[in-house]
Formats: structure tokens, C-alpha cells, sequence
């Protein structure tokens, strides 16, 4: 949004965001309206309401004897402001930050000497000054919004020490600005616009409304506040409270704005929150706790900063229920989530869930922080993979590929599409299928083994004709990790002092005698497989042990052979794959095309995919997923 918001010039507004005119007129300013005595309402110092006085000695009056509101902080025992939850600083000028800083400035101007109280009002004034005659030429955006927040906060807190110039000069943008914004759509394309959006149109109407309920024009500007409300938790959340992966970035602003909204709002009268409302907080809460990796930060989105711990108290005491107040304890090993030990009867909430329509996929195999964590992002061609286990980010950032098909390159024509989610107890599974250009398509594999410690990355090109295949795609390590590869094998451990994972390329030879079928490499970073083939169907498999202690143990795999009918299939009908870590071994069966009633390993299987535990020398296997196609 380029447009310019600007309460003093309204034809410069973005239709989205024009202000209401009453008979072809804008709003009284409230600093001419303090003047009048039907500005005031019966809460306010009678005489206010008769009238008949200046607005700066209406302004002083008013700070003199107003009953003055529980602050906004102590309302969500916030330790310093509320503000700074989840905050981002990337989205900030200076002139919004001097006024975050003088937030944190304790207690408030009277308990200061005289020459303090000068110097301190004379500052405090500067940055008021300087922010709002920056915010008359401001784009409606994030920083703006907390500009107003802070802004009003201020007022809140200090106003009585200000000179009623500047504080009717505040005043009268903060409200004007909370009536242009209260028609802004809250479906943005942005994850800060979202965020922006909710803030000035439902926190800042009702942080002046609680602030100031003596003034009728800023009491009524609650009205509507609950539509908009309840419009942004339909349009921005799914009915499980995960927004789009492109509002993934506005999941913990939204919960503090939220939340502050909340406190406030329990204060009010007549200010309690709709069903449905209060229904999507609690599930977008659930939700930022699900998305928390192993520092305390947004999965896919790990330059946030963590959990502050007044801001997951205040949310989980005022949404949360006991499977969220247990979950938290357990991820956050005990110290920002406050209140009592969880029985250990309390159950924990399901740990991932996937959406189509969002774009995104969570995997975890528990709550506590060293559990493995796998977060996926599919909305664009491009995917987004970040993953966790024992407390380390193991990879993280674009799944890129690179395709050809007879020395033909072929780029994605579409978007993917998620075929299949499945989770228990046992695994999380996910796969994705994405057309590429001349009518060949890649299927993608995620499956993350809870109990085993294992990842599959698995990519299937698939022509309709055999052809010359050839496939490679990357992946980058998590941070200062760097990819060990061993000396006649291709295996490779991810490193960092010691083994923390260990990469198993299943289609590939095990022995780097014949290089020509492709090679696992790193590069910039980064994990490189490439592999290339004549066929329709190309299998492009990567195992990742997960368990650091197994990953240093010696390891193997084998290309196995599938049979139909006596008679042994090429790899461009199924592939399937044996690997052992240590004493432990898997399987991993996968039908390229048509499903048929087939054998490996002494088994027999008609499904699209099987994967499970292998126990020698008995043979037998045990199933972690089956899917029948």
C-alpha cells in the first residue's frame, strides 16, 4: 500500500481506509470539541460538562480530576510495556522507537525533581512532536500502528504532564486515525499490513475508548470493534487458528495484539469478546506454541526473537486451557510458562496438523524442546523446509530443484498440491505433487518417524515416456554446520564438533566406484544430491538419521529388488530401499506407477508406500505407515 494516510488531507486516503463523513463533514477535532459539554460523558468532572470552558484549561482540568484507569501494562502484567511482545523491530523509524523507548521509562513525571520534570517533559513532548508530524505523511502500515499504540500509551500513562497543545494534537490523530482505519480490510497481502490492520482498527478504538471513556466521541469508537474483530479471525485464521503461509510472520503479533485487546476488554463494560472470537484465540495460541522451535522462535522463521515470558503468561491465563499451559511447560523447559506443575493426567494438544489451503505443514514427535521439529511452507514453487532434532536446527531454508528431461529444462507450471497428510503416533507424512512445464510432474515425500529418529526427504520425477532424467536439489544446513562426507561412500554426517545427523542417499550405490548414477555433495552451505537416469520414473530418496548417538555408528544401505509376478520390475514401476544405523534397520517401498501386487525383501505388499522397521535375521517387518494409494 503506497498510498498516503493523512487525517488532515482525506482525498490523499486509500478507498479501502476512507474516513465516514456525517452530512458531507468530517469529525469535529476533539480539541474544539472539549469545549462543548456534550463531548463529555457522566463519568467526567462536572464541570467539564457544563461547559463553557477553553480546551487547554479543559485539558488540565481533566488530567486534575479524571479517575485514572489501571495501566495497560499492569492489566496484562506485562513486564514493561506490552508493546514490545513480538515485536518487529525491521518495521520501525526512529521517531515509533523513541516512543517505545519512552514507554520504558519507569513511573511517571511527578516523582521527578523540578529541573528532572523539565527535562523529562520537554523530551517526552520532542518525541510526541516528531512522531505525529512524521505519522501525517506515514503509510498505513506496522509502523504506524505501534506509533499510535505507543502514542496513546503515553498519553495513558503521562498526558497530565504534557501542555495541552501537543496532547490535543495526539489526540486528535489517534482519533481520527482509528475512525479512518476502522474500514480497512483485514485480509492484506501482507503478514505486517495484517498485523497493522488489527491494530488500528480493533486495539487502538479500543485502547482509547479504555484509556479515555470520559470522552463520548473516543467511548463510541468501540463500537464495531467486535465485527472487525470477528471478520479478521475468519478471513486471517482457519478454523484451527493457522493463517496463510504468507501471514505466518503476523501468528505472534496478532496473539499480543490480541491479548492486550483482551485485558482491556475485560475491563469494559459490556466488553466481552464473541464465542467465535474467543473460540480462534485459543487456536491461534495452540498454534503459536505448536510453531515453536527449539529456541523459543517462529518455525520457518527463525531470526524472531523467543518467547517473552509476561507475554506467554498473559495469553495462556487469559485463552489458554491446561493442554496448552502443559504444552508450553514442557516446550519451554519450565520458565516462561509460569503457574503450576501440570498433572500428569493433563493431555497435550495434537502436535502437528497440516492445511492445504494455507500452504503449510508442522511435524513434531513431542512437546519438550529436543524433540524433532519439521516445518514445511508449499504455498510457492519454491518450498520452505526447516528442521529440528535434540535442541539443533539440522536444515533450513529453499528445497530448490533443478530438472531436465532430454537436456530439456523444465520449470514448475503451477503451484504444489497436497495429495496426502497422515499422522499418528508413529510418523507424520506428507506428500506433494507439482507440474512442471511439458507435462511432467515431481511427487514430494516428507515422512518424519517419531519414535525411530528418522527423516525421509523423497522427490519422484515422472515423465509420461521413458527418457533421459536427470534431477538434482538442494537444501541449506542449519547455521555453522557443516556436512562431513565419508571416504568411499556416499554417506555423509552433518557435523558441528561431533556427529549430529547422518544423510543416507537410498538410490544411490553405496560405494563411489561408478559415479555416473549421481552423487550427494555440499556446496555454499548447502546439501546437493543429484542424480540422473533413462527411464519415466525417477526415485530421488534422502534418509536422515536423526539420532546423534546412532548417527556415529556404522551404517548401510542396499537397492532392493522388487518382483511382480516372478518377474523382476525396473525401477521406473517401484523402488525400494533397505538402510541400517547401528543395530536398527527400515525399509522404504514406493510404487512409481500403477499399483500392483508385488515383493521385496520377502515381502509382499499391493500399496503405493510402505515404510517400516526391518528385524534380522528373522525377516519380519513392522508397518510405521502404509498408504494404499
Amino acid at each position: 500500500m503506497t498510498a498516503t494516510f493523512n487525517p488532515q488531507q482525506d482525498a490523499t486516503l486509500p478507498h479501502s481506509i476512507a474516513p465516514p463523513h456525517a452530512n458531507g463533514k468530517a469529525a469535529t477535532a476533539l480539541s474544539i470539541a472539549a469545549t462543548r459539554p456534550e463531548f463529555w460523558r457522566k463519568t467526567a468532572p462536572r464541570q467539564l460538562r457544563i461547559g463553557r470552558i477553553g480546551s487547554e484549561h479543559a485539558w488540565d482540568l481533566y488530567w486534575q480530576k479524571r479517575a485514572v484507569p489501571a495501566a495497560i501494562s499492569s492489566l496484562c502484567c506485562a513486564d514493561g510495556t506490552p508493546l514490545r511482545w513480538a515485536i518487529d523491530a525491521r518495521w520501525l523509524s526512529p521517531p515509533a522507537s523513541e516512543l517505545l523507548d519512552q514507554l520504558a521509562v519507569p513511573g511517571g513525571i511527578k516523582r521527578l525533581g523540578k529541573p528532572g520534570r523539565a527535562m523529562e517533559k520537554h523530551r517526552l513532548q520532542v518525541a510526541l512532536d516528531n512522531w505525529t508530524s512524521h505519522a501525517k505523511h506515514m503509510a498505513p502500515g506496522y509502523e504506524l500502528a505501534v506509533g499510535c499504540l505507543a502514542a496513546a500509551h503515553i498519553l495513558g500513562e503521562k498526558g497530565g504532564a504534557l501542555d495541552a497543545a501537543i496532547g490535543w494534537k495526539v489526540l486528535d490523530l489517534l482519533a481520527d486515525t482509528a475512525r479512518h482505519a476502522a474500514s480497512w480490510s483485514p485480509l492484506e497481502p501482507r503478514a505486517d499490513l495484517a498485523v497493522a490492520q488489527q491494530m488500528l482498527a480493533v486495539e487502538l478504538p479500543l485502547t482509547l475508548a479504555y484509556l479515555f471513556p470520559e470522552m463520548q466521541p473516543l467511548h463510541r469508537l468501540r463500537t464495531g470493534v467486535a465485527e472487525r474483530l470477528c471478520q479478521a479471525t475468519d478471513e486471517l485464521l482457519n478454523r484451527d487458528g493457522l493463517p496463510r503461509a504468507h501471514h505466518l510472520d503476523a501468528m505472534r503479533p496478532l496473539l499480543a495484539c490480541w491479548t492486550r485487546c483482551r485485558a482491556m476488554a475485560a475491563e469494559l463494560k459490556r466488553g466481552q469478546w464473541p464465542r467465535r472470537a474467543k473460540r480462534q484465540y485459543k487456536a491461534l495460541l495452540r498454534q503459536s506454541l505448536r510453531w515453536t522451535d527449539a529456541d523459543g522462535r517462529l518455525a520457518l522463521h527463525s531470526d524472531g526473537d523467543p518467547w517473552r515470558g509476561d507475554f506467554l503468561k498473559a495469553a495462556l491465563r487469559i485463552g489458554g486451557g491446561k493442554k496448552d499451559a502443559a504444552a508450553a511447560r514442557r516446550l519451554l523447559a519450565d520458565k516462561k510458562a509460569g503457574g503450576a506443575k501440570p498433572s500428569k493426567r493433563i493431555g497435550l494438544p495434537v502436535r502437528s496438523v497440516s492445511c492445504d489451503s494455507s500452504g503449510l505443514t508442522l511435524m513434531r514427535s513431542g512437546w519438550h524442546a529436543g524433540a524433532a521439529l519439521v516445518a514445511v511452507d508449499f504455498s510457492s514453487p519454491e518450498v520452505q523446509l526447516h528442521a529440528w532434532a535434540a535442541g539443533r536446527k539440522l536444515l533450513g531454508g529453499a528445497w530448490t530443484v533443478e530438472c531436465s528431461i532430454d537436456g530439456v529444462a523444465r520449470k514448475p507450471h503451477g503451484s504444489w498440491d497436497e495429495l496426502c497428510w497422515f499422522s499418528d503416533n508413529d510418523v507424520d507424512y506428507l506428500e506433494l505433487s507439482l507440474p512442471l512445464e511439458g507435462g511432467a510432474w515431481i511427487e514430494r515425500q516428507v515422512l518424519l518417524a517419531h519414535k525411530d529418529q528418522f527423516l525421509i526427504l523423497a522427490d519422484h520425477l515422472k515423465h509420461a515416456t521413458k527418457a533421459h532424467l536427470e534431477y538434482a536439489w538442494e537444501l541449506p544446513l542449519g547455521r555453522g554446520l557443516l556436512l562431513c562426507g565419508e571416504g568411499e561412500t556416499r554417506d555423509a554426517l552433518i557435523i558441528d564438533g561431533s556427529p549430529l545427523a547422518r544423510l543416507t542417499p537410498l538410490a544411490l550405490p553405496e560405494w563411489r566406484i561408478d559415479p555416473r548414477i549421481g552423487e550427494l555433495s555440499f556446496t555454499a552451505g548447502a546439501i546437493h544430491l543429484a542424480q540422473r537416469a533413462m527411464s519415466s520414473a525417477l526415485a530421488c530418496p534422502l534418509f536422515v538419521d536423526l539420532n546423534p548417538h546412532r548417527a556415529g555408528q556404522p551404517s548401510t544401505w542396499r537397492q532392493l529388488t522388487v518382483a511382480e509376478s516372478l518377474a523382476i520390475q525396473s525401477s521406473d514401476v517401484a523402488v525400494g530401499y533397505r538402510v541400517q544405523a547401528g543395530k536398527d534397520q527400515w525399509v522404504y517401498y514406493r510404487s512409481q506407477g500403477p499399483r500392483g501386487n508385488r515383493t521385496f525383501l520377502g515381502q509382499n505388499t499391493s500399496s503405493e508406500l510402505l515404510v517400516a522397521r526391518f528385524r534380522a535375521p528373522a525377516g519380519e517387518i513392522e508397518t510405521l505407515v502404509e498408504i494404499e494409494g
